[in-house]
This record gives structure tokens, C-alpha cells and sequence, in this order.
């Protein structure tokens, strides 16, 4: 049972806090949500927002990769053992827990005073009701989700003349993959309807006890799936056997989402992201975000209409018992099959230096005048989400390594050089570098060094795993205080490829 797989930690005491200009407001309002620290005491990482966008900054010629950059001319093998699934699961979660509008880059930010208008619980608020905005439902059964676009693809949102979704959160659209993944978990709430329906339901409990199901099996696919996945085992085990050391209940169970998880860890997934995806076989090698103008009609940005031709075969994202999958080994055309993510470390795809921003919402020294795609300014989310740290006083990766009683990374791993210096193809030369390494930088360098880019290493899966873990224990409704027994599997464990091949969309 999973309530048994999880420690519920006692109550703790929970001190003072102080330092580093974090102050704890305890009248922040407990009617809403809020973010925080996970350290406070530890001293905010004060690197020059020159070298911070010198770090993050994409190169103007593909022979010459930048710091942070991906490239074949690397040589670099950065194909991993997880299916590319995995990467829009994290996507979702990420989006299901936090979102920070209010914090300013280029200012200092404290992060007790910032809401998170998300619910911290992983309940998918951003699938059924956000901020205010609901899912809508189908006109004659008002138990059902709508979906069904106006192209005839009875898989999308549905959505506006202009290609705009119709859903509670639109950054469930910001991509094709993580839409069209979305598109399972609605899908999976009619099918619940359906079966709740025919077991003689009440039609006004319907809606309710079909999202309670879609919930508890999400949170099972996080908890038994994901989280394996992408976390050291060691540390994800002494987490669910020994609890949490430092996501403290009073942070749990108000859903107080730390910024070394919200701005730092939860972004590992930014290097699993792959460069291009097959969906099916006639929409293969395609782009994630356009790289010139030429791939502005081909590419897999999202705020689109999905037409039933760049419907994604999912035998080609997870792995589904009984499909022609193809194989995943390196030696052969990854693209041809089943897909595998990129391994977790500092190099990211190109097109993820390369974001065709293409309005307003981030001030201009972010944004990036030498890479332009069709006029459009470009931002790089590496730098970004180094100045998102930067911004809300994130310490070292070493200071809460630490903290965390591990030994640091030594910081010649990370190949900062002065100005003049050789640093070899794999550093890069700084007028100031930096003598201690950005959280974010930290945790995906971290993975590379620990587990070889597989999983993330230590300060990373603890991080992780005690944030979610600590959201799902402090949540009375989740399956950490319930007896959990998939209707799908008849066990605790659920996997996404168990959900698509339940509800029939599996190819």
C-alpha cells in the first residue's frame, strides 16, 4: 500500500529564522499560498549578472558551443536510459506545484513575501481550476472535460480561431508534448466518468469523485515512476524510509514551495529536453522551438492547434508493454522508436539557449540582440533561470551541499578560467569566476558527476524528493493517507503508459 511506502514524518519544532536578509514573516497570510526557503540561514551566491549571462548565453556559430550549449561538434553522447515521457511528466508537475509571477529579475526578491497562485498539492489545479479559471466541460455531460479542437483532433483543447487553448492554465500549452500529455489526463477523467457512471454513481458526485481518481493516480505516477526515474536511489530510499530532514512539516503542511526546488532543482528537466522529437511517423525530426525562420511552420512550440497529422504515437515516449517500440540503444536511430530523454548535466539542447521569446514580460538585458528568429528576441533559459536565482538569493550549490552534510563539488569540476587562461573545449574564461557554483548550475553538474548524468546526484534528489514527498504527506486528501488501489493496475503502483493504454490511446 502506498500509505505504508510513506514516512510520515512527526511534527517538528520549527526555528527561528534569520540571516541573509531571508526574514520569515509569520503574518505572510495563510490565505494563500506562499514560497520560502529551504535554508535560510545560508548566505545568498553574489555572481556578477555580466558573468552570470556569459554563462548562459548561447554561441553565434555552431562549431564553437558555448558553456552551456549542446552540440555535435562536443562530440558529447548525451543519450540517457529514460524515455523523453519522462521530461513532460516533470513538466506537468512542475506547473501542478508553483508558479511565481511576482518576482523581479535584475532586483533582490524575498521569497517569503512572494504567493504561489498554484496549489503547492499535486491535485492538477492546472488542469481543472486555476486561478480562478475552470476547465470547461462538455455541454450535455457536464461530468466530462471538453476536449476536441476545431481541426477535428478529438485529443487537443480545445481552442479558439486563433489557435488559443481553452483551459484553466495556459502554460499546459506552452509545447506540443506537454499539451498533448495533459491531453491523456483529461481524457483519463471521461473515461473515470464513464466506468463511476456505469458502477451507479450519483450524477452530482460524478465530476468530484472522477478528478479525485485522476489526482491519486497522477500522484502514484509521480511517486512510483517519475521520481524513480530521475532520482538517486539511494537517497529517494532514506527519504521514504527515514522521512525528511530538512522540508520540516511546518513547510509541508501549509504547502510552503522552497525556491531551491521551484528555482533550482525542479529545472533539471531543462537538459532532458531533446533538440527535435518524432511524434508519429510523418512528423519526425521536428524541432522543439524553431532555431530560423524557416522552422516558424514546423516546430513543436505550442499556443497552436494540433492537427490529427502532429499527433504523438506514444509507443514512441513511453514504454508500452506489447508495442513495436524499436530499441533505444545508442548504435541505432533513436528517432525511429521509443525515445530517449537527454542525460541530466550543464549542456542543454541549442534550442533551449535559442527561446523565440517574441513579446514583452522580461526585461532586456535577459533577452538576447545577436540571436533573433524572425525579428523575434531570443532569451536563453539557462541564463534565465541563473538570474531567476540570482533574484530570489539562492545560495551556493556547495553552501547546501553543506548544509546538507554532503562534501561539495569541488569547483574546478564546473571549469571556470580567467580571462587568458586555457580552459579547454569544455570551460569557459570569465573576468570574475565565480569560486562557488549557482544552485541550478550546481544540481544538473551534480547529476553528470555522481550518476553520470542518469539521475540527479545527491544535494538534487534530495531536494526533490523531500519537497514532493513533504507536499504529498502534507496534504490530507492525497494518497499518502489514503489505502491507494489503482482501478487500472488493482495495485499502489501506476505508470503513465498504464493510464494511456487504459483510456485506448495506445498505438
Amino acid at each position: 500500500m502506498i500509505r505504508n511506502t510513506l514516512t510520515i514524518a512527526l511534527l517538528m519544532v520549527q526555528s527561528a529564522f534569520a540571516g541573509s536578509g531571508h526574514v520569515w514573516n509569520p503574518d505572510c497570510g495563510e490565505e494563500e499560498y506562499r514560497f520560502g526557503y529551504l535554508f535560510p540561514r545560508l548566505t545568498s551566491l553574489d555572481v556578477p549578472d555580466g558573468v552570470l549571462k556569459e554563462i548562459g548565453k548561447p554561441s553565434n556559430d555552431s562549431n564553437l558551443p558555448a558553456y552551456l550549449e549542446d552540440s555535435q561538434f562536443r562530440g558529447t553522447d548525451n543519450n540517457s536510459e529514460t524515455v523523453v515521457g519522462q521530461t513532460y511528466i516533470g513538466q506537468i508537475l512542475a506547473h501542478d506545484i508553483s508558479v511565481d509571477r511576482y518576482s523581479v529579475l535584475g532586483q533582490s526578491n524575498n521569497a517569503w513575501e512572494l504567493p504561489n497562485d498554484a496549489t503547492p498539492w499535486l491535485d492538477l489545479d492546472t488542469l481543472y481550476e486555476f486561478d480562478g479559471i475552470q476547465a470547461p466541460r462538455e455541454t450535455f455531460d457536464r461530468a466530462k472535460l471538453l476536449l476536441g479542437n476545431y481541426l477535428g483532433n478529438e485529443r487537443d483543447f480545445p481552442r479558439t480561431l486563433s489557435g488559443h487553448a481553452i483551459l484553466a492554465d495556459r502554460r499546459n500549452d506552452e509545447n506540443n508534448n506537454v499539451a498533448q500529455l495533459s491531453g491523456v489526463l483529461m481524457r483519463l477523467h471521461n473515461v473515470f466518468v464513464d466506468q463511476l457512471r456505469s458502477e451507479g454513481v450519483p450524477s452530482d458526485e460524478l465530476f468530484d469523485k472522477a478528478r479525485q481518481w485522476v489526482e491519486w493516480h497522477w500522484q502514484s505516477i509521480v511517486l512510483t515512476e517519475f521520481l524513480p526515474n530521475v532520482l538517486d536511489a539511494e537517497v529517494l530510499d532514506d527519504v521514504m524510509q527515514n522521512g525528511r530532514r530538512h522540508y520540516r512539516n511546518y513547510y509541508s503542511k501549509r504547502g510552503i514551495v522552497p525556491v531551491e526546488f521551484s528555482a533550482a532543482a525542479s529545472r533539471f528537466g531543462h537538459s532532458m529536453v531533446r533538440g527535435r522529437y518524432t511524434l508519429n511517423e510523418d512528423f519526425d525530426r521536428v524541432r522543439v522551438f524553431p532555431l530560423s525562420e524557416a522552422e516558424l511552420g514546423r516546430n513543436l512550440l505550442g499556443n497552436q492547434a494540433i492537427a490529427p497529422e502532429r499527433q504523438i504515437e506514444w509507443n514512441r515516449f513511453f514504454r508500452i508493454a506489447g508495442s513495436a517500440s524499436g530499441d533505444t540503444d545508442d548504435d541505432v536511430d533513436q528517432f525511429a522508436g521509443l525515445q530517449v530523454a537527454r542525460k541530466i548535466d550543464r549542456l542543454l539542447a541549442r534550442p533551449m539557449l535559442r527561446l523565440p521569446v517574441g513579446g514583452p514580460g522580461l526585461p532586456d538585458f535577459i533577452l538576447d540582440p545577436e540571436n533573433t528568429i524572425a525579428g523575434m528576441p531570443t532569451v536563453s533559459l539557462g541564463a534565465l533561470s541563473l538570474f531567476r536565482g540570482k533574484a530570489l538569493g539562492l545560495p551556493s550549490g556547495q553552501d547546501v551541499a553543506a548544509a546538507m552534510g554532503y562534501e561539495p563539488l569541488d569547483i574546478s569540476v564546473f571549469n571556470f578560467c580567467g580571462l587568458g587562461e586555457d580552459c579547454g573545449p569544455d570551460g569557459i574564461n570569465l573576468a570574475e569566476p565565480p569560486e562557488e557554483a549557482p544552485l541550478f548550475l550546481y544540481v544538473v553538474q551534480e547529476a553528470r558527476e555522481q550518476n553520470e548524468g542518469e539521475r540527479l546526484g545527491n544535494v538534487g534528489s534530495r531536494i526533490v524528493a523531500e519537497v514532493v514527498i513533504g507536499l504529498l504527506e502534507g496534504d490530507r486528501s492525497s494518497i499518502a493517507h489514503v489505502d491507494f488501489q489503482s482501478t487500472i493496475t488493482g495495485t499502489g503502483l501506476v505508470s503513465m503508459a498504464d493510464v494511456i493504454e487504459f483510456i485506448g490511446w495506445a498505438e
